[in-house]
C-alpha cells in the first residue's frame, strides 16, 4: 500500500460527501428495452465508460465489520479512489458518506484522507499497511443526467458486468439513480415511473455487500430487529420514520435469503419485519390518515404472501420435532411427515413468487417514497407533535385496549384469545419501539412481561393452526396418515391446556408491571 508524497495534493482534493441513490435491478434480457427508455433520455448524449475496480480490505476484514468500502476504480484514462460508510440503505435507497480522492495508479493511497469518522480506521499505519484485494468489479457503464423536474438533477447508471473474488462471480444488471440536486422522492417518483415500462425490482444489496458474500464464500446471516433508537429531541413524524424505516430495512435485508436460500429464518425475519412495520402503521394511524392507507393494504397483501410458508416451516422443522418420540411409533408418521414437507416446499415456492412480482416491487417503491416525506410535512400538526407526547398517547391507549380484551380470562374462547395476542403483541412492539423515550428499565420489565405473555397465548393459539395444516397435509393419505395427524393435533391441544393453565399467573404480573408513560 502507497502512502507516496502525492498525500498533500489529494488531502486538498478529498472531501466527504453525502451520496444518495436508489438502486433499480432488472433482467438482462431487459437491457436494450431500458437503454431505449424515453424516459432515460438525458440533458446530453449517454456516454459510456467501463469501470475496472478493485475493493481492499484487511486480512481479518477490519473495514467490512465496520461498514467501511475501500475501492480503487479505473475510469476511462484516470484512477479513483472511493471510501464508503455510514449512512442507511431502506427501500433500495442508499444513503452514504462517500470520499474521492485522484490517484496516479491501482494502488491504494490512504495517506491524503480527510480526518473524519469514515475514514479514522484506514488512518490507522498497521491498517493501511494490512489492506489487500478482496474482490473486484467488472462493469459497463451507460452514463445519463436528467432533469425529471425544475429543481431535480438525477444521474443514471445502467450497469452490465460482474462482481467476482476468486473462481466466485455474481451477475450485476442494474440501474443507479443518483440524487444530484433535489428531494429524494424524485428518485422514487422516476423509478416508479420506470416500472410502469419495464419490470424492475428494488436491489438493496450494493456491489461491495455482493462482493464480501462472495469473498466470504457465503451470503449475508439472516437480518434480525434492531431496536430504532430514539430521543425526546424527536417530533412524531419523525420518529414514525425511524421506526418503520427500520423494520423495512429489516424486511428487505432479508429478501434476498428468501428468494435464493434455503435456511428458513430468513423467511421468519422477513416476516417479522414485515410485522413490525405494520404495527408501526397501526400504531400511527391516526397520525398519518388517510395518505398511508394504501400502503397498510399493500403490507396486508404481502403478509398474506409469506404466511403460509412460515407456518409449514414451524410446523416441519419446530412442531414436528418436538413430538418426534410421541409420534415415532404410529405407522402413519413418516408419510404425515412426508405430506407436511411437500406442502412447506409448495408453499415456500409460492412465498418467492410472491415477493418477485411488479405488484409486490411497486409496493416496496411507494413505502419508500411515503417514508421520505411523512416526518417532513408541515400541514401534518399531527405529526409535528413532540414524539413522547404523541408514544403517550399510543402507549396508553393500547394498554388500555390489552386490558379490556383481558377481562374474564378464564371465560375467554380460542377466538378471543387470539385477539388478546394480537392487542398484546402490538403493545410489546409499541414498548420496543418507544424504549428512549422513557425510563430504559421499567420498559424493559413490561416488555420482559409482554413477551412471556405473548408466548403462553401463541401457544394456546398453535393449536388450531396446527390442526388446519396437518388435517390439509393427511386428506388425501391413508387412514395411518390421519391418524397420526390427528395424534399431533392432539399433543398440541394437550399443550394448548398447560398454556391456559400458565396464562392467569403471567396476566397478573402484567398488570402489575409498571407504566412508565404515566409516571
Amino acid at each position: 500500500m502507497s502512502r507516496g508524497s502525492g498525500g498533500r495534493q489529494q488531502k486538498a482534493d478529498a472531501a466527504v460527501a453525502t451520496e444518495v441513490e436508489l438502486k433499480l435491478r432488472f433482467s438482462p434480457s431487459r437491457l436494450r428495452e431500458v437503454l431505449a427508455l424515453p424516459l432515460l433520455k438525458g440533458l446530453r448524449r449517454p456516454a459510456s465508460r467501463r469501470l475496472e475496480g478493485t475493493y481492499y480490505d484487511t486480512p481479518g476484514l477490519d473495514l467490512w465489520q465496520r461498514r467501511i468500502a475501500l475501492r480503487v476504480r479505473r475510469e476511462g484514462g484516470r484512477w479513483v479512489q472511493t471510501v464508503k460508510g455510514g449512512g442507511s440503505a431502506v427501500s433500495g435507497l442508499h444513503r452514504r458518506l462517500e470520499v474521492e480522492t485522484p490517484l496516479t495508479g491501482p494502488r491504494p493511497d490512504l495517506s491524503g484522507l480527510p480526518r473524519h469518522e469514515v475514514t479514522r480506521i484506514l488512518r490507522s499505519p498497521a491498517v493501511a499497511e494490512a489492506v489487500m484485494p478482496v474482490f473486484r468489479t467488472s462493469i459497463d457503464r451507460s452514463l445519463r443526467l436528467l432533469e425529471p423536474a425544475p429543481g431535480v438533477l438525477i444521474e443514471v447508471a445502467v450497469d452490465r458486468g460482474t462482481v467476482r473474488s476468486g473462481n466466485r462471480r455474481e451477475a450485476v444488471c442494474e440501474i443507479e439513480l443518483e440524487l444530484k440536486r433535489g428531494p429524494a422522492t424524485a428518485l422514487f417518483d422516476l423509478a416508479r415511473q420506470l416500472a410502469e415500462r419495464v419490470p424492475l425490482a428494488l436491489e438493496h444489496r450494493s456491489k461491495a455487500q455482493r462482493g464480501y458474500a462472495l469473498f466470504r464464500g457465503n451470503d449475508m446471516p439472516p437480518a434480525k430487529a434492531v431496536v430504532p433508537v430514539l430521543d425526546r429531541s424527536l417530533s412524531a413524524g419523525a420518529a414514525f420514520c425511524i421506526i418503520a424505516g427500520n423494520a423495512l430495512a429489516q424486511a428487505q435485508a432479508n429478501e434476498h435469503g428468501v428468494i435464493h436460500g434455503d435456511d428458513p429464518e430468513y423467511l421468519h425475519q422477513m416476516r417479522v419485519g414485515i410485522r413490525r412495520l405494520r404495527s408501526a402503521f397501526r400504531l400511527f394511524r391516526e397520525l398519518l390518515g388517510d395518505a398511508a392507507a394504501a400502503q397498510e393494504e399493500a403490507l396486508r397483501v404481502v403478509a398474506a404472501g409469506l404466511a403460509p410458508a412460515r407456518d409449514w416451516d414451524v410446523l416441519v422443522t419446530e412442531t414436528l420435532p418436538v413430538f418426534a418420540a410421541t409420534l415415532a411409533p404410529h405407522r402413519g408418521t413418516p408419510a404425515l411427515i412426508a405430506a407436511c414437507e411437500q406442502q412447506r416446499q409448495l408453499a415456500r415456492k409460492n412465498t418467492k413468487k410472491s415477493i418477485k412480482t411488479n405488484t409486490y416491487n411497486k409496493s416496496m417503491m411507494a413505502l419508500g417514497c411515503l417514508l421520505a416525506t411523512t416526518g417532513n410535512d408541515p400541514d401534518n400538526r399531527a405529526l409535528q407533535q413532540p414524539a413522547r407526547a404523541c408514544a403517550t398517547q399510543i402507549l396508553a391507549a393500547w394498554h388500555a385496549r390489552v386490558l379490556r380484551r383481558g377481562r374474564r380470562l378464564d371465560r375467554r374462547s380460542s377466538a378471543e384469545l387470539h385477539r388478546l395476542r394480537i392487542a398484546v403483541k402490538q403493545l410489546r412492539y409499541a414498548v420496543e419501539f418507544f424504549n428512549g423515550l422513557y425510563a430504559p428499565r421499567r420498559m424493559a420489565t413490561l416488555r420482559d412481561r409482554l413477551m412471556r405473555l405473548q408466548d403462553i397465548l401463541g401457544r394456546i393459539n398453535d393449536a388450531a393452526g396446527v390442526a388446519s395444516l396437518v388435517g390439509s397435509a393427511a386428506a388425501t393419505g391413508s387412514r395411518d396418515v390421519r391418524a397420526a395427524a390427528d395424534m399431533l393435533a392432539g399433543c398440541c391441544e394437550a399443550r394448548a391446556a398447560t398454556g391456559r393453565v400458565l396464562l392467569k399467573p403471567a396476566w397478573r404480573r402484567f398488570r402489575a408491571a409498571p407504566q412508565p408513560w404515566r409516571e
